[in-house]
C-alpha cells in the first residue's frame, strides 16, 4: 500500500485496473465543510483505499477513515474530544442509470465523462455522515449544570379558568 500524498481529483478507471491501495493522511483543515461542523480537527484524517473491480464487475472504492475532533457537548455545552471512524465501499459510475444497477452493499459515487472525481470530497462526506448529530460527553464526564429548583413562595393562586364563559354559555 502507497502511503504518499492523496490526491484531490484522481482517474477512477486507472485506480480500479491497477487495484490501486493508498494510505494516507489529511489535514482536517483543508475539509472545508468538516471545518464547518466541528469546533477543532485534533488528528489529520486518516485513509485507507482500496480500488477494484468485484465479483460482478462494478467499479469499487472500499476503504476506512478516522480522525479525532473537537465538538459542543448537547448536554453542557463544553467542548468534547470524539473519535470519528467510517468505512465503506462505493461503486464509482458514470450516470444515475448506472447507479441503479449497483447492487445495496455499493452507494454510487458519480464520475465525470473522462472517469475522474474529486476523492477528497467523497472523504469529506464519508466523516460528515460519521459525526455525531448529538455529540455527548460520557454521563460520568458530563458536568451538566442544573438550574437550582426555586424555592416554595407560599400557595399557588387560583387562576380563573379562561373556558369558563364558553362552559356556561353551553348549560344555556
Amino acid at each position: 500500500m502507497a502511503e504518499a500524498q492523496l490526491p484531490k481529483r484522481v482517474d477512477a478507471a486507472k485506480l480500479v485496473d491497477t487495484n490501486q491501495q493508498f494510505s494516507a493522511k489529511i489535514d482536517g483543515q483543508n475539509l472545508a465543510r468538516v471545518s464547518a461542523a466541528i469546533e477543532q480537527a485534533e488528528a489529520p484524517v486518516d485513509c485507507h483505499l482500496e480500488f477494484f473491480r468485484d465479483a460482478e464487475g462494478h467499479r469499487v472504492l472500499k476503504g476506512d477513515c478516522s480522525t479525532r475532533v473537537v465538538m459542543v457537548c448537547q448536554r453542557c455545552l463544553e467542548p468534547v474530544s470524539l473519535e470519528v471512524s467510517s468505512e465503506f465501499e462505493l461503486g464509482l459510475v458514470f450516470g444515475d442509470d448506472q447507479a441503479k444497477q449497483l447492487p445495496r452493499r455499493l452507494e454510487p459515487v458519480i464520475v465525470d465523462e473522462n472517469g475522474y472525481f474529486d476523492l477528497w470530497d467523497v472523504l469529506e462526506d464519508e466523516v460528515l455522515l460519521s459525526l455525531p448529530p448529538f455529540p455527548l460527553h460520557p454521563e460520568d464526564e458530563c458536568q451538566l449544570k442544573q438550574p437550582e429548583p426555586e424555592e416554595d413562595v407560599g400557595p399557588e393562586v387560583e387562576r380563573e379558568n379562561p373556558f369558563s364563559v364558553l362552559a356556561q354559555l353551553k348549560k344555556n
